[in-house]
């Protein structure tokens, strides 16, 4: 759940409590998402298809003006990309109209363009997220500038929780009926500003690395769902989504990890999940993360008890009871503190082994129902490709304090996406 709280917290701080007083002209140097696919916008398309795909970049030196002329600091832009069935002058009439992204972006609630010039515009955003728990309720008046050029929009934060941020959104007509959009992005996560944003990350400080992604997600999920009549897919029982992928993208996935160290993520179209009699609507994630190491040193990182070695402050409590050769309960008492408060829970899970490689589990008690997913180690000629797939969901009977959090947005989405970023980070930090 923490997962789905900061990362809101952060997306809206992007979307961009008192006026700068002059505009900021600068060059920016935020990359384009087509650089690390020769410039090729069917290329990143393709391997997008139906989905949403999150890629970082390599770590570079950010330099912006809201730092000081002698400031910078070394940091990873993330990007994210989607195809949408409309043409490009409907994705750059929407873009450019910031006083209608309240209705667009969940959580904001007004957009006021407090001064303007040419293709340079300041807007202020007000964002709410209620919750049914006060000291959750987040308010925040957002101040970022943005410049209107071409098939793109380079945005500047000037005031927010997040001190330090750019990033820049590229549409890309690929035929008369569809449109490539993409977002490069990134925040100082290390100074963050207010009381309840500042408190959840010194709480958490492991969140941080789920973040990018997830504000990645927030954003072209809310564009996608503008332009995407809703469907979804129906899974067998015992069926997980799989992701169908060619070789050559495959090994374009495996490069973009090994540079930038960081997973490629794609959270995939809504799905039909039999449940007994019933179908429950779930959303998928799945993360490719590449490691030196052969898949030997990976297997242990599969296992159920890896859990509590990965999160010894949130996994409190681990029993593991082995009902044959490959099946094995565990029973996890979990409590996430937010610095504001602790949200306990219990996680009974299922996990079947089919081989030394590959896991699925799924939920079979405790605080949470509609748990799915599966790990499996893909060997490299040279290294190994984790693949993780995941699916949350809150359920009726859930306690409280997880009922909660359904109030906010893409809670179906945003925990497993976050989730498997930062269980592959983790083990990447275990492996180092």
């Amino acid at each position: 759940m923490k997962k789905i709280i900061i990362s809101v917290l952060l997306c809206t701080c992007w979307m961009s409590t008192t006026s700068w007083a002059r505009m900021i002209h600068w060059q920016a140097d935020v990359p384009s998402s087509l650089d690390l696919f020769q410039g090729q916008a069917h290329a990143l398309a393709d391997l997008a298809a139906d989905r949403i795909v999150i890629f970082a970049h390599p770590t570079q030196h950010i330099r912006l003006p809201t730092m000081g002329t002698r400031q910078s600091k070394i940091g990873q832009y993330q990007s994210a990309a989607v195809v949408v069935p409309t043409n490009s002058k409907n994705v750059a009439r929407l873009l450019s109209n910031y006083s209608n992204y309240a209705g667009l972006f969940p959580t904001l609630k007004s957009a006021e363009v407090v001064e303007q010039h040419g293709n340079l515009s300041q807007v202020r955003y007000k964002i709410h997220i209620p919750t049914p728990i006060p000291v959750l309720n987040f308010k925040e008046s957002v101040l970022m500038q943005h410049q209107l050029q071409g098939n793109s929009l380079t945005s500047l934060i000037l005031e927010a929780p997040v001190p330090f941020g750019a990033g820049k959104i590229e549409w890309f007509e690929l035929d008369k009926n569809h449109t490539l959009i993409t977002i490069t992005q990134w925040g100082d996560l290390d100074q963050p500003k207010g009381f309840l944003f500042s408190k959840i990350l010194k709480a958490l400080p492991d969140a941080k690395l789920g973040i990018p992604a997830g504000t990645n997600g927030f954003l072209l999920e809310s564009l996608q769902r503008r332009f995407k009549a809703f469907s979804s897919e129906t899974l067998a029982a015992g069926q997980l989504p799989k992701l169908q992928l060619n070789r050559n993208q495959l090994e374009k996935i495996s490069q973009l990890s090994q540079r930038s160290q960081a997973p490629v993520s794609f959270i995939l179209p809504a799905q039909r999940v039999p449940y007994g009699q019933n179908y429950e609507l779930m959303r998928f994630s799945s993360s490719y993360q590449y490691y030196s190491q052969n898949p030997s040193k990976l297997q242990h990182w599969i296992a159920a008890p890896a859990f509590q070695k990965l999160f010894p402050r949130q996994v409190k409590e681990m029993q593991i009871t082995k009902l044959n050769a490959k099946t094995i309960d565990a029973d996890y008492k979990i409590s996430v503190g937010l610095g504001v408060i602790n949200i306990p829970f219990d996680f009974k899970m299922r996990f079947d082994y089919p081989d030394l490689l590959q896991n699925q589990y799924t939920a079979t008690g405790g605080d949470l129902q509609f748990v799915r997913g599966s790990m499996q180690i893909h060997p490299q000629q040279q290294g190994s490709l984790l693949q993780l797939t995941s699916a949350m969901k809150i359920d009726d009977k859930a306690p409280f304090l997880l009922r909660a959090m359904r109030s906010l947005p893409y809670h179906d989405m945003l925990p497993a996406l976050g989730g498997n970023t930062v269980f592959a980070l983790k083990v990447k930090e275990k492996l180092s």
